[in-house]
C-alpha cells in the first residue's frame, strides 16, 4: 500500500508544482523565446526540471529514509538544478557550466567516496580495475551522460520519454534483481506530468511548458548516480557494459556529433542542428515520426541491455556489439540523404495502397 501511495504522491507534487511555478516562471521570464534555433510559437515557461526534482525532494523525503546517500544525492541534483535554471535564464559559457558540473561531480565522490573502480571484462581479458584512474572516468562519465541528455533535449516529449525509457530499464533490472527500486519509480512517475504539458495532450496543449537545462541536467545527474551506484563495488546490482546500452542513444548521440564537428573543423561544443532529431526531420518525417523511431531506438536498445544482463551474456561481446552499434549509428547518420529513403518506402506504399483502395471503390 505504501508503494503504491509514494507514487501516487509523486505524480501530485509534480503536477501541482508545474501549475503552481508556470505562472512564477511567466513573472520573472524564465521562459524560452523563439530563435533561430528554436521555432515554437510563444514564450513557453522553462520549469518542467524544477518541477520534477521538487517532486522528487518531496515524495524522497516522506516515503525514503534520508541516509547519507539519498541525502548526498538530493544536494547535489539540487546544484544541478540550480545551475540549470541560471543556465536556462542568462545562458551562461560552456566552459563555466561544465565547471560546475565537475565540482558538483567532486562533492559526490568524496562525500560518498564512490566512483568507478571497475569496467568488468570488456576485452575478453578480465575484469579492468581502475583503481584510483577511475576518479578520473567518473568526472567524464558524470559529464558526458549530463551533457548527452541535455543535447537530446530537441522536440517536444523526447527527453522525457528517454529519461522514461532508461530509468524504467534500471528499474526493471532493480525487480529482477530483487533490489529495492521505489526511488527510481518516484523519478519515473513525477516525469509522467511534464509530459503530459510538454506534449500537450489532456487539455493543456495551450499550457505547454519545457524541461530547461535545470530538467536535462537533473535527468543526466540522477541516470549517471544510479549507473555508478549500480555497477561498482560489492553490492553491484548489473555489470558496467549493460549501463552503456542503457544510455546508448544519447551517448551514441552526443559522441556522433562530436566526431562529425571536428572533421568539419568546428569546436565540438558549438550548437548546430546536426543531432538524430534535427537529421530525422531534415529527412522528412515529421515530429510526430521523429519522436517515435527515437524514443523505439532507444527502448531497443535499453531492452538490449535489460536482456543481455538477465541472460548473462559475455560482457565483451556486448562491449564488441556496442561499438559496431556506434559505428553503425555513426555511419548512417553522416549523410542525412540515407534516412530518406526509408521514408521514400514509406511514401511510396501509402501511395499504392490509396490507388487500391479507389479502384475498389471505384
Amino acid at each position: 500500500m505504501d508503494f503504491f501511495l509514494a507514487v501516487i504522491s509523486s505524480f501530485v507534487f509534480s503536477f501541482f508544482a508545474i501549475n503552481l511555478l508556470r505562472p512564477v516562471a511567466i513573472k520573472i521570464d524564465l521562459v524560452d523565446k523563439p530563435s533561430e534555433r528554436k521555432n515554437h510559437i510563444g514564450h513557453v515557461p522553462l520549469i518542467g526540471g524544477v518541477a520534477i526534482f521538487c517532486s522528487v525532494l518531496t515524495s524522497s523525503s516522506m516515503w525514503l529514509t534520508i541516509d547519507s546517500e539519498l541525502f548526498v544525492y538530493l544536494f547535489s541534483a539540487g546544484l544541478m538544478v540550480c545551475l540549470g535554471v541560471v543556465d536556462d535564464k542568462h545562458d551562461i559559457s560552456v566552459r563555466s557550466r561544465v565547471a560546475f558540473q565537475v565540482l558538483v561531480a567532486t562533492f559526490m565522490i568524496v562525500a560518498m567516496d564512490n566512483y568507478i573502480i571497475d569496467l568488468g571484462d570488456l576485452l575478453f581479458f578480465g575484469n579492468v580495475e581502475l583503481g584510483k584512474f577511475g576518479i578520473l572516468l567518473t568526472y567524464l562519465a558524470i559529464v558526458a551522460i549530463i551533457n548527452a541528455f541535455n543535447m537530446v533535449d530537441g522536440i517536444d516529449g523526447l527527453l522525457g520519454s528517454m529519461a522514461i525509457s532508461t530509468l524504467s530499464s534500471i528499474a526493471l533490472l532493480l525487480l529482477l534483481k530483487q533490489q529495492e527500486n521505489l526511488f527510481t519509480v518516484l523519478v519515473i512517475v513525477a516525469i509522467l506530468p511534464y509530459l503530459i504539458f510538454n506534449l500537450g495532450v489532456f487539455g493543456t496543449q495551450y499550457r505547454k511548458i519545457f524541461m530547461g537545462d535545470a530538467g536535462s541536467m537533473f535527468i543526466g545527474f540522477t541516470v549517471v548516480w544510479l549507473l555508478i551506484d549500480n555497477t561498482q563495488g560489492p553490492s553491484a546490482t548489473f555489470r558496467p557494459v549493460t549501463a552503456l546500452w542503457i544510455v546508448a542513444v544519447p551517448l551514441i548521440d552526443m559522441g556522433s556529433i562530436i566526431i562529425r564537428r571536428i572533421k568539419k573543423g568546428s569546436s565540438p561544443f558549438k550548437a548546430d542542428r546536426e543531432h538524430i532529431h534535427h537529421l530525422l526531420l531534415k529527412a522528412g518525417f515529421s515530429k510526430l515520426q521523429t519522436l517515435i523511431i527515437i524514443v523505439a531506438l532507444s527502448v531497443s536498445c535499453s531492452l538490449i541491455g535489460v536482456l543481455t544482463e538477465w541472460l548473462e551474456f559475455n560482457e565483451s561481446v556486448m562491449f564488441v556489439s556496442f561499438l559496431l552499434f556506434f559505428m553503425l549509428y555513426n555511419l548512417v547518420l553522416s549523410d542525412s540523404s540515407r534516412l530518406k529513403r526509408p521514408l521514400k518506402l514509406i511514401k511510396l506504399k501509402n501511395l499504392k495502397r490509396k490507388r487500391c483502395q479507389k479502384l475498389v471503390r471505384g
